[in-house]
């Protein structure tokens, strides 16, 4: 399967001017998941919509986790485990 059949490429470019440079292999990337996915039916533009609407939710992920992430380089972060935090749970609910 061709990445963009031929009738939408114009329309692609069309949209991609809203698109940074720096975020074209990204934006690539993702739209690929979305055909390989399934999505065919996406126009260009909603294409870009979905790209910054998904840019958006891992820029708000990353800054709900950014003191996490730096705890984590400065090595204060310890594994998570799970048995012993399953073992609290089923404690707290009596069971």
């Amino acid at each position: 399967m061709e990445p963009f059949p031929s009738h939408l490429r114009l329309q692609l470019v069309s949209a991609m001017a809203s698109v940074q440079n720096s975020d074209f292999g990204e934006f690539f990337e993702f739209v690929s998941h979305l055909r390989e996915h399934g999505a065919n039916d996406v126009t260009p533009e909603q294409s870009v919509q979905e790209f910054r609407d998904h840019q958006e939710k891992l820029r708000q992920w990353n800054e709900r986790n950014s003191k996490s992430a730096t705890q984590a380089a400065a090595g204060l972060a310890m594994p998570v485990d799970l048995d012993a935090m399953m073992t609290r749970v089923d404690a707290r609910l009596g069971r």
